[in-house]
């Protein structure tokens, strides 16, 4: 039997409740075809920086799911300034998932 894949869900100040995201995943595991664990994760924007350069890099995952809330301001996840928004998790989450 293969090992549950590493499912990793964050969140920001806490702005959505990530157990909403984990029970939709647990509804469709059926469908999905394959076992997962679940592991949540919410930080501070103060924790920011210490969470993509030390602790996503060390962590094991096969699936990362960065939830934000629909009317964030200054949602910059694809910008080249890693200083500006989110965009150093969702690159520290492309490369710890191999998608970078």
């Amino acid at each position: 039997m293969a090992q549950p894949r590493k499912v990793h869900l964050f969140n920001c100040d806490n702005v959505y409740e990530l157990s909403i995201v984990e029970n939709l995943l647990n509804a469709t595991k059926a469908r999905l075809g394959f076992e997962f664990s679940v592991e949540k994760h919410i930080f501070t924007l103060c924790e920011m920086s210490e969470l993509s350069t030390k602790r996503i890099p060390a962590m094991e995952m096969d699936f990362a799911m960065f939830v934000v809330h629909a009317h964030e301001s200054g949602l910059l996840i694809n910008d080249d300034n890693l200083e500006r928004g989110y965009a150093m998790v969702y690159r520290a989450l492309l490369q710890a998932t191999g998608k970078c």
